[in-house]
C-alpha cells in the first residue's frame, strides 16, 4: 500500500512540474482563443516577452488549458517526441513563427526582477488556438496527421470546439 501510494505522489509531482514548467494562468476562453497570463524569464526584456509568448503556444500545443474549450492538447505527445518527428516544423515555430497564431501580447507587469531576483516579465497572451489546430491540420493529409502525430481520439464526453475535424467510429 505505501507503495502505491508513494508512486502516486510521485506521478503528481512529475504532472504537476511538467504544466508549471509554462507558468501560464487562464484569464478568458471562447470557441477560437484562448487569453493567458504568462510569464517569461531572460536577462533581457525582448527575451523574455518571446519566452512568455511561447509558454502560451507550448501549453496549448502540449498540455491544454485546463477549464476552457482547449483543455486537451492540441498534440498528444510530449514536445521532445514532437521535435524528434516533425524537426523542422517547430524549428520554424520558435524561432518566430508561432507569432502568426498570436493575437495579442499585452505587458502586465514590466521586466523587473522578481522576489528571486530572477528577471521576468509578465504578459497576457491571447492564442488564436483555431489556427493553431487548422495549421497543424494543414500539414498533410489525414493519413499524414495521423503519422505525424496530430490526429487523437477522443472520448465521448469530448466537448466539440470550433473548426475540429471528427471522424465518428462505431460498430454495425
Amino acid at each position: 500500500m505505501k507503495r502505491i501510494i508513494l508512486f502516486a505522489v510521485f506521478i503528481l509531482g512529475i504532472v504537476s512540474t511538467a504544466c508549471a514548467q509554462y507558468q501560464t494562468n487562464v484569464l478568458s476562453s471562447t470557441n477560437t482563443a484562448v487569453k493567458l497570463r504568462c510569464t517569461g524569464y531572460a536577462k533581457n526584456k525582448k527575451k523574455a516577452l518571446a519566452e512568455a509568448e511561447l509558454a502560451a503556444i507550448k501549453a496549448v500545443l502540449f498540455h491544454g488549458i485546463d477549464n476552457t474549450q482547449s483543455q486537451t492538447a492540441l498534440i498528444p505527445t510530449t514536445e521532445q517526441e514532437a521535435m524528434k518527428k516533425h524537426k523542422s516544423y517547430f524549428n520554424n515555430l520558435y524561432s518566430g513563427g508561432y507569432r502568426d497564431f498570436i493575437s495579442s501580447s499585452e505587458v502586465v507587469m514590466p521586466f523587473s526582477k522578481d522576489i528571486n531576483k530572477h528577471k521576468n516579465i509578465v504578459v497576457d497572451v491571447t492564442v488564436k488556438v483555431r489556427v493553431l489546430r487548422e495549421d497543424l491540420e494543414k500539414n498533410g493529409s489525414m493519413l499524414a496527421c495521423k503519422e505525424k502525430g496530430l490526429v487523437r481520439s477522443e472520448g465521448k464526453d469530448y466537448v466539440m470546439n470550433d473548426g475540429d475535424v471528427t471522424l465518428f467510429r462505431f460498430n454495425v
